[in-house]
């Protein structure tokens, strides 16, 4: 009689365990059947519509900028007053606050740019798909309470939501071609022949056909040469990154470049800036 309980007690368990692993497997298999549909599910036209952007590139856009926004003054009067709002010892919910009442919009995210804290520059990106430079202080004269001093704006960053601005420029930082002299039009080549025979660690800029066309010469010596380093475009102004070396006579000549010609497909209305970033010296 006891081996008999034994058995069926034996049997009971092993149903049990097969049991359980059927339900594992299935667990299993259920999982991987979602991720299948998660995987194969159409991006909605929201999801595609996101737009990724470089931020650090908007807030070296608001330095470039020279309109730096619009400046709030305070009288000492609005001061004393504002004193007696707890809120504004807390500079996170002045700057939600200001968001809301001046702005009419809602903070996404925001940060802390550059090394101040005070002035503080704060980086802002709202609901609406804008992005907002906003510049806080905190008044020591006046018990250490914070204020908005002054806020910049560019376009939007979004295309899911209607927006009045347009979005940042696709091109701000425009496609480039470096090219040898025979490969641009006649009309450049006439402008960049000279300059290329004569000139000395100079940088140069011509425009034909909506084109921007870019020379950076360096100077006489077979051992010099000149690299990119990137080309972006603010508010109609191209800013030309490059960096220069200096080998020794030991150098491979066949990897220098003794002068850079470029052809940009945009124009620069506002002008090109030049920046010799770094010179290295081997």
């Amino acid at each position: 009689m006891r081996v008999w309980l034994y058995s069926i007690w034996v049997a009971m368990v092993l149903i049990g365990c097969m049991w359980g692993m059927y339900e594992i497997g299935a667990k299993q298999i259920g999982n991987m059947n979602t991720k299948k549909a998660a995987l194969e599910t159409p991006v909605t036209s929201t999801q595609a519509s996101q737009k990724l952007v470089d931020r650090d590139a908007v807030v070296e856009a608001f330095d470039w900028t020279d309109d730096k926004g619009v400046g709030l003054d305070y009288n000492e009067a609005e001061l004393l007053q504002m004193q007696k709002d707890p809120d504004n010892y807390n500079y996170k919910k002045v700057l939600r606050r200001f968001v809301q009442s001046e702005l009419k919009t809602e903070i996404e995210s925001f940060q802390t740019i550059g090394s101040q804290l005070n002035p503080r520059r704060i980086l802002v990106a709202t609901t609406d798909g804008m992005l907002y430079e906003v510049t806080m202080k905190k008044r020591s004269n006046h018990r250490q309470m914070w204020t908005v001093e002054g806020y910049n704006m560019t376009a939007g960053y979004r295309t899911d939501v209607e927006q009045e601005q347009d979005l940042l420029p696709e091109d701000m930082y425009p496609t480039y071609r470096v090219m040898e002299l025979a490969e641009v039009d006649l009309q450049i080549q006439a402008w960049a022949k000279p300059l290329i025979q004569n000139s000395q660690g100079h940088t140069f800029n011509t425009a034909l056909n909506g084109k921007t066309y870019l020379l950076i010469k360096t100077s006489q010596s077979e051992t010099d040469s000149v690299e990119i380093e990137g080309i972006r475009i603010w508010v109609e102004e191209m800013f030309v990154h490059y960096q220069t070396y200096e080998f020794g006579e030991g150098a491979d000549r066949s990897i220098l470049n003794n002068y850079l010609l470029i052809e940009v497909p945009e124009a620069a209305e506002s002008g090109v800036t030049f920046y010799n970033t770094v010179t290295v010296v081997r």
